[in-house]
C-alpha cells in the first residue's frame, strides 16, 4: 500500500517535493516516498490530498489482489 501511495504521489507531481531540482530520475523509492506521505497526511494542505488521495484510489482499484480483498468492482 505504501508503495502504491509513492506511486500516487509520483503521478500528481509530489515527488518533485522529495528530491533535488537537478535529479531527473526517481531518488527515493517508492515505498520510501509513501512512507514519508502517509506520515504528511495528517497535515497535508486539502490541495494536494485531494489529488494525492484520488490518484491513490485509483491506483488500489487497478490491482486485482485489492479489488478481491476490498470487494471493488
Amino acid at each position: 500500500m505504501l508503495c502504491l501511495l509513492g506511486a500516487a504521489a509520483e503521478e500528481t507531481g509530489l515527488d518533485r517535493m522529495l528530491k533535488a531540482n537537478t535529479v531527473k530520475r526517481r531518488t527515493p523509492s517508492l515505498f520510501t516516498q509513501g512512507c514519508y506521505w502517509y506520515g504528511a497526511i495528517p497535515a497535508m494542505p486539502e490541495e494536494w490530498l485531494e489529488p494525492l488521495m484520488t490518484a491513490f484510489g485509483r491506483l488500489v482499484s487497478e490491482q486485482p489482489a485489492f479489488a478481491q480483498t476490498f470487494g471493488i468492482l
